[in-house]
């Protein structure tokens, strides 16, 4: 996807508008769109010559947002941030399309190497821990304050410490 096909989703799931001319008042009045705004910026200029500027702007972001979104992640178009305070998106987590994730959600590695999958349209609640070398189905939840170290499948909602299935999707 190119850069403006993915700022224009962002913006799409942060302000519910997609015209690339309400960037800049969305940059201003909505911290979310702004947090993964500058992010996209910064990764884009991530292994060209401007890659010293990259840092920079992604290391003015996570001091200026207390969001910390490595620049080695996977972010997929869509991230909806509606409290991007404390957010913590680790060096080798994916994150799908139309993904929310609110305030205080970690999501990265454990003792190893291994990262979590975060499927589309999954939405994470506040303080919600992920880690290890698993997978967040698509459309699940997972509950605020749940700690999930084992596969949630896609559809349905976790919660608790260790998360437990509370609830599935509905069947057709």
């Amino acid at each position: 996807m190119r850069f403006r096909d993915v700022v224009r989703a962002d913006l799409r799931a942060n302000t519910g508008r997609s015209r690339l001319l309400g960037t800049l008042p969305a940059f201003i009045f909505h911290p979310g769109f702004a947090t993964i705004f500058l992010h996209r910026v910064a990764l884009a200029f991530v292994g060209t010559p401007l890659d010293k500027l990259g840092a920079l702007i992604w290391a003015w972001n996570t001091r200026r947002s207390g969001c910390h979104l490595h620049l080695e992640s996977l972010i997929g178009p869509g991230l909806y941030l509606p409290h991007p305070v404390a957010v913590v998106i680790g060096q080798g987590v994916r994150v799908g399309t139309g993904v929310t994730i609110y305030q205080s959600v970690t999501a990265g590695r454990s003792h190893r190497d291994d990262y979590p999958v975060i499927g589309d349209g999954a939405t994470l609640y506040p303080g919600a821990i992920v880690f290890g070398a698993i997978t967040i189905g698509a459309a699940a939840r997972v509950g605020a304050g749940a700690v999930v170290f084992a596969d949630v499948p896609a559809g349905a909602t976790v919660a608790g410490n260790p998360a437990r299935i509370v609830g599935a999707a509905a069947t057709r």
